[in-house]
């Protein structure tokens, strides 16, 4: 065992109902250590992936954002500011996207300012041990930011098993790098682009929206659950195997991001390096959850790069929920789905790199998840 260990604090939390969301973010911010000195102004960066009603989960519940930055401002915190990049097929739509998140409420309480990452443009950077990104163009106000805390919701994600700490962090990236990330073929490339980029500026703090989290096939059209937990480290891939636990992994560096993460993070690379503050083990595990489809995660990650375009899930069209807004043909980083001579969306499954950025940004989930024949026999 590596003599240091991590941080991980978790306290209970039943409901957002403010009163109890304010107890629990205070004992969690607490048993972890406290905050990071703050300088006087803070970056909260939310995830914000698109404009829907907080009961979704599909966002981070702005009770738990506001409760946070009440405590801030408690420690002499003058500037605190909550942004996020959605989606960018939300990115012109950021009354729409302020508004049904809750985050106007907050702003309108003179308790924080809220917008998106993109106001001050973006900027050309490159990190030490990049794996798939040598350059990212990347939010010039995480850049600048002196206090940075990352405050991730608990969800499933059908291309990377999980969102949480280092996947929020994807969302300061620019539009063209997104799709660069998501554009070539492999898994592991994806999940090293997130990696890189999160490499990019490493939070000072993390915390966790695990009150209501999403289960089956997040980050978009999974189903809200509720779990029960804010959850608080300084240490994001900590925090990442904590949320793993939780979303019943028995062993959470079986999710490909976290094994690479801990091969090229600083942080635990076994459970036994994370204390655990203000819960057991035994406590946290969410009876029955269930996770994204897939059956990659069956194999032994060495191997997972040789037989992921066997297993891999696929997208596919549902017409009668199809609108035919033409949104998954926009977003499509390799130009895989048309809608030339037809009245719907045609997948070029030979050109298609089972991103699924398609189903991410689908509004009304007419692009499905749907598992090879090979995924459903071993499963």
């Amino acid at each position: 065992m590596r003599p240091h260990r991590f941080t991980v604090a978790c306290a209970r939390c039943e409901s957002y109902e403010r009163e109890k969301v304010q107890d629990a973010v205070r004992e969690a911010v607490e048993l972890a250590g406290g905050f990071p000195p703050i300088p006087g102004e803070v970056l909260v960066k939310a995830n914000l992936l698109s404009p829907c009603d907080p009961a979704r989960a599909v966002t981070t519940h702005p009770e738990v954002l506001r409760a946070l930055c009440l405590l801030l401002s408690g420690t002499g915190a003058e500037d605190i500011e909550i942004a996020d990049n959605p989606g960018y097929i939300f990115r012109h739509q950021e009354a729409e996207l302020l508004q049904k998140t809750g985050m106007l409420d907050i702003q309108n309480e003179k308790i924080a300012k809220v917008g998106l990452l993109s106001r001050n443009g973006f900027r050309d950077v490159s990190v030490t041990d990049a794996v798939s990104l040598n350059t990212m163009r990347v939010s010039q106000t995480i850049l600048t930011s002196p206090c940075l805390i990352n405050v991730s919701k608990l969800k499933t994600h059908v291309e990377t098993e999980i969102t949480g700490a280092i996947k929020n962090m994807f969302g300061i990236s620019d539009t063209d790098t997104r799709k660069k990330a998501h554009g070539m073929k492999g898994q592991t490339f994806l999940l090293n682009a997130v990696i890189d980029l999160f490499s990019v500026r490493v939070p000072d703090l993390c915390l966790l929206d695990a009150v209501d989290g999403m289960e089956g096939n997040g980050p978009s059209h999974g189903t809200a659950t509720r779990i029960g937990w804010i959850a608080v480290s300084k240490n994001a891939l900590a925090l990442d195997v904590v949320q793993g636990w939780i979303m019943g992994y028995k062993n959470p560096f079986s999710i490909t991001l976290l094994d690479i993460a801990s091969q090229r993070l600083d942080g635990p690379r076994s459970m036994e390096e994370i204390e655990l503050k203000g819960a057991e083990w035994e406590d946290l595990p969410a009876k029955g959850f269930r996770k994204a489809s897939g059956s990659i995660r069956m194999f032994p990650a060495f191997l997972r790069g040789m037989v992921h375009r066997l297993v891999t899930l696929y997208p596919e069209l549902d017409r009668p929920t199809c609108t035919r807004c033409g949104i998954c043909m926009r977003v499509c980083p390799v130009k895989a789905i048309t809608m030339e001579g037809s009245d719907f969306p045609l997948i070029d499954t030979r050109a298609c790199v089972r991103c699924l950025c398609c189903h991410e940004m689908c509004p009304c989930g007419a692009m499905q998840v749907s598992e090879s024949l090979l995924s459903r026999f071993i499963r």
